[in-house]
């Protein structure tokens, strides 16, 4: 292919929203160009993975009885997925990636409608260029800033709060990661239509576009990320064009005696990753649940930080994490002020072979929903756990 096509690509005028695709063509074209022109060698790859995670629980929210019973996914999720790879020649490959989440408690799994709910692409990448996925799959903001955090209890990890960086995932995407250069690497990713495509179309609403870019640098025992993502304007009467949008900062350092991890991140008229509350029923209607509360989603803003620290003692180790989050808006029905957002926890995590561990934790929420992470009631919640996780 030629560089002259390159260069008219990225030179030719083009409108707003297609400036903002630009990079993911020329990168799809420079990667696909790249693998083409290489000569093909059978040598493939596929694996089995997984884990299966499941504790017993303790719930307590305010205003609600204690609940107690068995819990899937305390330390990390449980899931399974098949990763496939295939050496296409002069360091070039193809690959793919399916992965679904696991109830482990009724052995079903996460979202009977969608097996590979956590990832389902194929891609190609070249040692010079890098990869590009197309399909489901995490955005590059939150695969790159998630990698700070220390204890991913489910519910009470650096996504409670920060929740660009939750386990969450985008469909119709495309995405490219750069090769590390020195340590640093770059990515984007762009979905056609993150929403809920048939109830937007039923609902007279507009698709839901999601932009994403993230930098990191991984080198020694330092690791540092940051990212910007932002969705298309929300094309609803009540909205005025508003853009759900998330920066986020990370940082991680390894003492040897303890790893160390900060992080920041300001969310703006709503969740991008549409993993918060479902809000009103009209928003619902439209595709756009997730988004969080009204309030939120009108003009909103949540400032939020995290903090946290692993301690290896023995063969096991100890986590303590701490974020907190700042909204700036008075919720509606009752005039009051949103209050400031706790989340805190402190595990344990004790290995039992190199795939299989035991584990305990013990954390509490303030103003903190576990489903959403922002509600009008503003609720308390506690839990204790202990576990057992192990991978395949």
């Amino acid at each position: 292919m030629s560089p002259l096509f390159f260069v008219w690509i990225a030179a030719r005028p083009l409108a707003p929203e297609q400036t903002r695709i630009r990079w993911a063509w020329c990168s799809a074209a420079a990667v696909l160009a790249a693998v083409v022109a290489m000569p093909a060698q059978a040598q493939t790859h596929v694996r089995l993975y997984g884990t299966v995670d499941a504790a017993v629980s303790s719930t307590r929210v305010s205003g609600g009885p204690t609940e107690n019973g068995l819990l899937s996914g305390g330390q990390s999720d449980s899931l399974w997925g098949l990763q496939g790879r295939e050496a296409l020649g002069g360091g070039s490959y193809a690959a793919f990636a399916l992965e679904g989440g696991l109830d482990v408690a009724h052995g079903a799994p996460d979202d009977p409608a969608r097996p590979f709910n956590y990832q389902s692409w194929v891609g190609v990448g070249s040692a010079s260029l890098g990869e590009l996925r197309l399909g489901r799959q995490y955005t590059v903001g939150q695969a790159f800033v998630s990698a700070i955090e220390v204890g991913a209890w489910r519910d009470f990890g650096v996504g409670a709060l920060l929740r660009a960086s939750d386990n969450y995932q985008v469909s119709r995407q495309i995405s490219w990661r750069s090769p590390p250069w020195s340590g640093v690497q770059l990515g984007a990713s762009y979905s056609f239509d993150a929403g809920d495509a048939a109830a937007a179309d039923a609902a007279g609403g507009s698709a839901y576009k999601l932009y994403s870019l993230a930098l990191r640098y991984e080198q020694g025992p330092w690791l540092l990320a940051a990212s910007w993502e932002q969705a298309s304007a929300l094309r609803l009467d009540a909205l005025g064009g508003r853009r759900p949008s998330a920066a986020q900062l990370g940082a991680s350092y390894n003492f040897g005696v303890a790893r160390l991890a900060a992080g920041w991140s300001r969310q703006r008229n709503g969740f991008v990753g549409r993993n918060g509350g479902d809000g009103p029923a009209q928003w619902q209607a439209a595709g756009l649940q997730g988004l969080g509360p009204a309030e939120f989603i009108d003009g909103g803003r949540l400032d939020a930080v995290y903090l946290a620290a692993s301690i290896p003692t023995g063969r096991g180790e100890f986590q303590m994490q701490w974020s907190q989050a700042r909204p700036n808006w008075d919720w509606q029905d009752s005039g009051a002020r949103a209050k400031t957002s706790q989340v805190m926890s402190l595990g344990y995590i004790y290995p039992l072979s190199l795939r299989t561990s035991l584990y305990a934790f013990a954390a509490h929420g303030r103003a903190y929903a576990m489903d959403g992470a922002l509600d009008a009631s503003q609720p308390s919640v506690s839990q204790v756990a202990f576990g057992l996780n192990t991978r395949f």
